[in-house]
């Protein structure tokens, strides 16, 4: 079980299998035929819709007593009705649930080697303490056919313990409002991940956010919302992040310009979409920097520049599902991205004008102070030769207890607070 931990923490450093390319126009054509709204397919020809038409017929024809009883095998009432009167019965609710937690522990610790202390077990009532109605949930629980349904010790390969990443600061997607009324427009909704590197394991990752795009929205829409501590290294210099709107300050913004950094540029399957800027596009940097490699050197890479992210479309691409991207930004900070899906977007999902969506933000990873190793630094120290090391992280107890340097070189001393966070937002 201590290897499965292992696995388990890097477990999202590991992406795919990759889907095949997607051209996501060809995709919005193809789909356009499953809109349920006529006049949005007012432009197809009877050509472009054989197959929605064919199979409205076909159903059509079918006798009613077949049609009803068609939909009688398919019908989930049943299951519908025992999930709802379970779930809205809080005895009920209450047993599964510690019945489910007792059970995982169980596997979890008779499968784990190691000598790390037990968690404390789940309390489950006995048989006899039981509510009439909860011996019987147990008993047509216990009865089930499905020889999937009860959890053997094989599943402690598939038990992990929560992650950092699972944690989400958002209580409800945070919406910019930077797309258009699209309404008449066939639109695609795309699923993006954003991963950070860990500072103590670069070769591997950690989830960062997660954001929902409109295909008619470009790489630049994606990169203005993207969370980045690196927004906030230099305040005093004049970069103060600039907030979004809502009830609290987020370090994400629709308004995010990022314009006190020094370029960004992403690279989608060895295209390199740059900021834009004149005449020093980061991807012209990139590119630049390449020349300088032998070229006989296998680990050159062959990258080509494409349009500025800022007018490079979803649907002008040709991306990979589960195919890990890159991005660099802020001079040297990095951030891999991952499509995780493309659908349709759905009459019941947020109008397109709430997009870009972010749905996840995980809580930064706060750097311990170097001298406790027990508590989040507050302040950053440069070029104090007491400290041995420069920049240190040091909280705000154990530098009141080193004093301020006195002597020689003490002029030189420099005293950076790091930025204050609140629920995982920058303050």
């Amino acid at each position: 079980m201590s290897t499965s931990l292992g696995l388990g923490q890097a477990h999202e450093s590991h992406f795919g299998p990759t889907s095949e390319y997607i051209d996501i126009a060809a995709f919005l054509d193809a789909t356009r035929v499953l809109l349920p709204n006529e006049a949005s397919r007012a432009d197809l020809s009877d050509a472009q819709l054989p197959q929605r038409n064919n199979t409205e017929k076909a159903w059509k024809s079918v006798p009613s007593a077949q049609q009803a009883a068609v939909a009688a095998e398919c019908s989930l009432d049943d299951l519908k009705g025992s999930f709802h009167d379970t779930l809205t019965n809080p005895r009920l609710m209450a047993h599964v649930w510690r019945s489910h937690q007792a059970t995982v522990q169980s596997i979890y610790e008779s499968a784990e080697s190691s000598n790390r202390r037990k968690r404390r077990k789940v309390a489950v009532p006995e048989p006899g303490d039981e509510q009439a109605d909860v011996t019987a949930l147990r008993h047509s629980m216990d009865n089930s056919k499905l020889k999937c349904w009860p959890l053997t010790s094989h599943a402690a390969s598939f038990i992990r313990p929560p992650k950092h990443s699972d944690r989400n600061t958002l209580e409800r997607a945070k919406s910019f409002g930077m797309g258009t009324d699209s309404s008449k427009v066939h639109e695609a909704l795309v699923f993006v991940t954003i991963y950070n590197k860990l500072s103590w394991g670069h070769r591997q990752l950690l989830r960062l956010s997660q954001h929902v795009l409109l295909s008619s929205q470009t790489l630049g829409d994606l990169y203005n919302v993207i969370p980045c501590e690196s927004d906030y290294n230099n305040q005093d210099a004049g970069n103060e992040p600039s907030q979004g709107s809502g009830e609290e300050s987020t370090p994400n913004s629709a308004d995010t310009a990022r314009e006190g950094h020094s370029g960004a540029v992403m690279c989608i399957d060895n295209t390199l979409y740059g900021d834009g800027r004149a005449p020093e596009d980061c991807a012209e940097k990139v590119l630049d920097l390449l020349t300088t490699l032998p070229s006989d050197r296998k680990e050159r890479p062959d990258f080509a520049k494409g349009q500025p992210m800022h007018e490079t479309t979803f649907a002008s691409l040709t991306p990979r599902l589960h195919q890990p991207y890159w991005l660099l930004h802020a001079g040297n900070c990095e951030h891999h991205f991952v499509i995780e899906h493309i659908r349709l977007h759905h009459p019941a999902d947020p109008p397109t004008t709430a997009y870009p969506l972010t749905t996840h933000l995980t809580p930064p990873l706060l750097d311990l102070c170097r001298a406790c190793n027990k508590v989040p630094a507050v302040h950053t120290i440069l070029g104090d030769m007491r400290l041995g090391e420069s920049p240190f992280v040091i909280c705000d107890a154990c530098w009141t207890w080193m004093g301020e340097p006195t002597g020689a070189g003490a002029e030189d001393v420099t005293v950076v607070p790091l930025p204050k966070y609140e629920r995982g937002w920058v303050t």
